[in-house]
């Protein structure tokens, strides 16, 4: 199995193909760093980038491999995923495109590709190796095995302490309803639903907690 780490010239790009570094090294795939020739990245930028992504992917003992593409963007890029043992494909989000313009990420998000997708959101450029603390948040007790599967794939390879942060979605008059027992009662049973989760993190030795809360808007 392959990752792809999307690689465009930008940091941002670059802290995205980092992240896929990590999850490449815990598993020990190999990491393909794949560009699409286009009219707005530059060459030189690109090939800067991925300098500096296989110098740290050196120290960590991951194989790397260049992979410059040409022609639509969205067409090469699941002609080689089809053609490759893909597992996930990593990509940052981008503020460079016109409004009327969609970009690749917005592009690959509606794409049915035949591996996962992961898209990074970079607030700091400095978070891809400071991670110490990482918190999923969910609606009540759903919780997929391929999203518990990335996000513990990412607490072993920072040795994160991890928190699930469960939240339950209820209109004002059951808010209103709701007492201590009943409150108690709904977020045991939660628990319950999610004691796998805890059984598996038990087992890859990954710190996790269940935490809840109870409100009108998950935001």
């Amino acid at each position: 199995m392959k990752v792809i780490a999307a690689v465009n010239g930008l940091i941002t790009s670059e802290v995205a193909a980092f992240y896929a570094l990590r999850y490449a090294a815990v598993h020990g795939f190999p990491l393909v760093l794949l560009h699409v020739k286009n009219s707005k990245d530059s060459l030189d930028d690109v090939e800067r980038s991925m300098d500096v992504i296989e110098e740290a992917a050196e120290i960590d003992n991951v194989v790397t491999e260049r992979v410059v593409l040409g022609g639509d963007p969205i067409k090469a890029i699941r002609s080689f995923v089809d053609a490759n043992r893909v597992d996930i494909l990593f990509c940052s989000t981008s503020k460079r495109c016109r409004f009327f313009e969609k970009s690749l990420r917005e592009q690959l998000v509606r794409s049915p590709l035949s591996a996962d997708l992961a898209v990074v959101q970079v607030v700091r450029l400095d978070t891809h190796y400071l991670v110490r603390n990482m918190v999923l948040a969910i609606q009540e007790d759903r919780l997929s095995v391929k999203k518990f599967a990335l996000f513990a794939s990412f607490a072993k390879a920072y040795k994160a302490a991890t928190e699930v942060y469960s939240v339950t979605l209820v209109d004002a008059k059951k808010l209103t309803e709701l007492d201590i027992p009943l409150t108690r009662s709904m977020l045991r049973k939660i628990n319950d639903r999610l004691s796998h989760y805890v059984k598996l993190a038990c087992f890859m030795d990954i710190p996790l907690r269940i935490k809840h809360a109870v409100a009108r808007n998950e935001i």
